[in-house]
């Protein structure tokens, strides 16, 4: 990713078509009207992102995004009780078309889930267990796929164990 070519961009991050800006934004409530953001355009997954951050830094992203946290704890202009809870609907506001969609190969998602498609297993370079099934818990699924990439812990505090064995 680093060595990669991309446009000039803030952030990179993971285009879901299935998911819209109005499933995190309450658009009931004017202060989301007046961003003029299309309800139904295709969101990111702010989840799991790249930043340039000597750009985060310029344009003082933590500023913006908190602005937006301090916004929505006095007037509840996203709920909660929306999809993303109160940590996305600030990304989706601060980056809305300030993205540039990454490789999806950079985010290999749905291993915790049992019906996942493995055939995009070749050339990953990130995989994410969203979903009930973690590959360190029992039941797991995927787990050899975890365990083949398991960085052991430095400190030897740490270590990888499975529910049911000896080791």
């Amino acid at each position: 990713l680093y060595d990669g070519v991309y446009v000039d961009s803030l952030l990179f991050s993971e285009l879901v078509p299935q998911t819209t800006y109005m499933g995190f934004l309450d658009y009931r409530k004017q202060e989301v009207k007046d961003l003029a953001i299309n309800p139904n355009h295709c969101s990111f997954n702010p989840g799991v992102f790249v930043a340039e951050i000597k750009e985060w830094k310029k344009q003082k992203i933590t500023k913006q995004l908190e602005r937006w946290m301090e916004k929505n704890f006095r007037q509840n202009i996203y709920s909660s009780a929306m999809a993303g809870g109160v940590a996305t609907p600030p990304m989706l506001i601060v980056f809305h078309d300030k993205y540039t969609a990454l490789d999806p190969l950079w985010h290999v998602r749905h291993l915790g889930k049992i019906l996942t498609n493995l055939s995009n297993m070749a050339g990953a370079h990130l995989l994410h267990w969203n979903g009930p099934f973690k590959p360190w818990n029992d039941p797991a699924v995927h787990s050899d796929l975890w365990e083949r990439w398991f960085i052991p812990d430095p400190s030897g505090r740490f270590t990888l164990t499975r529910p049911g064995s000896d080791s």
